[in-house]
């Protein structure tokens, strides 16, 4: 997660008290070294305020290691009982919607983990290169679409969030990146695919990379 795009979630949640949001379900949440370390700010502007408040979160991924709180793969069937077992109240399902093959299937089991009444807080790239991790669909859904992939629960919010950061940022970092779009740009026939995503990558040194974000809640019955 970007730090405005983590900034937002967090104005977002102080909105719900922990009986509505606690326990809260962390999708794809990567190993404590992740949040505290490559990205320091979604443990210091997120995770501890939550704390704080006397919010659970739940740290799941499909892999095991410090900071995660269950392995399982919630698009597995075999999975599933466990996860709902846990009582969540609310998903993070952040930047997780590109990355499997069927984002309705995933919208769905959110929404049956948390149940009538619970809440859903998704973001997803709107604006952003290719990224595989490991695979990247190039989903990137508009709050509205993002609203329709999670039908019948109701968005109560959603926004294209600008996150002040882009390419050039990375160029200004590294600026010897820049060769390798130089170096491929004679050769698309060389992996037609790969010189498409270099190519397109530039377009990101004048525009900056936007991330929808949007809370939906399942309605009681």
């Amino acid at each position: 997660m970007f730090e405005v795009e983590t900034a937002w979630l967090e104005r977002l949640l102080r909105e719900y008290t922990p009986d509505e949001v606690s326990p809260l379900l962390n999708i794809g949440s990567s190993t404590s070294h992740f949040r505290e370390v490559t990205q320091p700010w979604t443990e210091r502007i997120l995770f501890a305020r939550l704390r704080q408040r006397g919010i659970r979160v739940i740290h799941l991924d499909t892999r095991e290691g410090p900071g995660i709180d269950i392995r399982a793969d919630i698009l597995a069937a075999a999975d599933l009982p466990k996860i709902k077992a846990l009582g969540a109240k609310s998903v993070l399902c952040c930047n997780v919607l590109e990355h499997v093959r069927d984002p309705t299937a995933l919208a769905r089991i959110c929404l049956d983990v948390v149940g009538p009444g619970g809440y859903v807080f998704v973001t997803a790239p709107f604006s952003y290169p290719y990224h595989r991790d490991p695979i990247d669909t190039m989903l990137r859904p508009s709050p509205e679409a993002v609203a329709e992939l999670f039908l019948p629960a109701r968005m109560l919010k959603g926004e294209i969030i600008d996150v002040g950061l882009s390419y050039r940022d990375e160029v200004r970092r590294r600026p010897w990146i820049l060769f390798r779009h130089i170096t491929r740009f004679p050769f698309p026939f060389i992996g037609f695919k790969r010189w498409q995503r270099s190519m397109a990558k530039l377009y990101w040194l004048f525009h900056n990379y936007r991330v929808t974000a949007a809370v939906l809640r399942v309605e009681s019955q």
